[in-house]
């Protein structure tokens, strides 16, 4: 087991990575000093695959642990699930000395981190994510929150998780479909930050997507990627420069999941995000057309979906307006200089918006 140190004040935390960190899960919350009560949140899905391990290693450390599932989409990512569960945890009798557990994909940590960012004003949480999405990214650096029906991620707050706890056999658990999506934060952290690591994915994608490594290689990757975000969250915890270069394809992403009432998978509107990023900047003379066709090929390896063309661009456009980064009525967009390096770029028109859109529409259906 790899243990990264997240050196955040006044709370900082560690990220547990290896296989077969689950069956620890009691054990390393016990150490981390937290209290009797635990409301264990997941999705439907993980409860037949996880729920009953992970329940079990905290009772057998003397935990008391309360079962809460909910649909696990984005759609149901919303105020009126939170209040649902908020319900489950009075009638639990939960007090300010409980916390919360997140078991599952980035929906799942979203939704029960806000759960614990609100109820009784803040009580502890701990992230155990089980998709490649949340095990790089999402259960790291404190974002929560809920979608709203005109904008994704638009409600919640920053709270970070006392313990992070990343099991990579789960991922075995995964469908490919899922697997796609989730290596998508993968070549968005080489994109922006290691270009070492988007040469081994150019030389091992379709190894990497099949998940066809050693358990130390899986745990080494994982583990990397880990790394990279909790560094960047170190340096910026709440947005304010740095840590947005982690929303690189994500404008346009977001806005690909509302325009379709999220029937893309987050890493897979990502993906169509990064298209289109990758176009901006060439439009924008940033970026050399040469390593945007690097980027382009490689995701064309990993998989990129199809059917943007059936969604109305100027639709997304306007959804591209409701992003958390827009300042003063101006887009801003997170986009390359080269690979291993992304910059923020204020003033991006909605007519350069709509070209990049119209681009990655045309040229993958």
């Amino acid at each position: 087991m790899q243990t990264i140190a997240l050196a955040l004040e006044p709370h900082p935390y560690a990220i547990h990575v290896g296989h077969g960190v689950l069956s620890r899960l009691g054990e390393l919350c016990r150490a981390a000093g937290l209290g009797r009560q635990v409301a264990l949140i997941t999705d439907h899905t993980v409860a037949g695959l996880h729920l009953a391990p992970a329940a079990a290693s905290l009772r057998e450390a003397g935990f008391e642990v309360t079962e809460v599932r909910f649909a696990g989409t984005d759609a149901a990512k919303n105020l009126r699930t939170a209040e649902k569960i908020f319900g489950q945890l009075i009638q639990a009798g939960l007090d300010r000395t409980a916390w919360v557990l997140a078991l599952g994909g980035g929906v799942v940590g979203d939704l029960a981190g806000f759960v614990a960012a609100t109820f009784l004003r803040g009580i502890p949480f701990v992230q155990v994510p089980t998709t490649i999405v949340s095990q790089v990214d999402a259960s790291i650096g404190g974002k929560t929150g809920v979608n709203h029906a005109l904008g994704k991620n638009m409600i919640g707050a920053f709270h970070q998780p006392r313990l992070v706890c990343i099991d990579t056999a789960l991922l075995h658990t995964l469908p490919r479909r899922e697997l796609v999506a989730g290596m998508a934060e993968v070549v968005k952290h080489a994109l922006i930050r290691d270009p070492e690591l988007f040469a081994f994915l150019e030389r091992h994608i379709e190894q990497v997507v099949g998940l066809e490594l050693d358990p130390d290689e899986l745990d080494w990757l994982i583990a990397g990627n880990a790394r990279i975000k909790a560094e960047v969250v170190a340096a910026d915890e709440k947005e304010g420069e740095l840590r947005a270069i982690l929303n690189y394809g994500h404008t346009i992403g977001h806005a690909i999941e509302s325009a379709s009432q999220y029937g893309y998978l987050h890493g897979e509107a990502v993906i169509l995000g990064m298209v289109g990023a990758g176009e901006l900047a060439v439009q924008r003379g940033m970026w050399d057309p040469v390593e945007r066709e690097r980027q382009d090929l490689l995701l064309v390896r990993l998989g990129i979906p199809s059917g943007l063309s059936r969604l109305n661009t100027d639709l997304i456009v306007e959804r591209t307006r409701a992003d958390k980064k827009r300042l003063e009525g101006r887009h801003r967009f997170v986009l390359p200089r080269r690979i291993g390096q992304v910059e923020i770029v204020d003033g991006v028109s909605d007519a350069q918006v709509r070209a990049a859109v119209e681009y990655v529409q045309t040229r993958h259906p």
